[in-house]
């Protein structure tokens, strides 16, 4: 017994200081721009394995919901090294794929900390109908917060 209980405050310094496990919460994900004149928002939850992704897009007075079960999505998130990526896939090959600027990324925290603020200029790769084409290449300030 003596000699697992000094592994024990390592295994415990350890589990908190490596990275967040996919599904441990959710970050709120805001982006904000304006595309031919018009105001242009991407807000909602970032995917985990638990909670349900719910993003919404919103251009024109119109709203696209990118919610599960019905969209399929994925996350690429590590900020040092200037990376983010969100993907949300509906049924019909319609999509969308937000990508931050790497070099616009500024961060402070971490994941594995517990918590994360972060901000960025991002393009929308992707738009969902009825936006299309007429989104693809816009130009998004997001804001990320994650917390345990």
């Amino acid at each position: 017994m003596k000699k697992t209980l000094p592994l024990c405050p390592l295994v415990l310094l350890f589990a908190l200081s490596g990275p967040a496990i996919a599904g441990a919460n959710t970050a709120q994900l805001k982006c904000t721009g304006s595309h031919a004149g018009e105001a242009l928002t991407l807000v909602g939850d970032v995917p985990a394995s638990i909670v349900e992704v719910d993003l919404k897009l919103s251009y024109r007075g119109q709203t696209v919901r990118l919610a599960s079960p019905q969209a399929e999505t994925s996350e690429s998130t590590d900020f040092r090294r200037g990376i983010y990526r969100v993907e949300a896939v509906l049924p019909g090959s319609n999509r969308l794929q937000l990508q931050a600027k790497p070099k616009s990324i500024k961060y402070k925290g971490s994941m594995g900390g517990g918590k994360l603020n972060a901000s960025f200029g991002a393009i929308l790769k992707d738009a969902p109908e009825p936006f299309g084409s007429a989104l693809k290449g816009a130009e998004l300030s997001c804001t990320y917060a994650y917390e345990i």
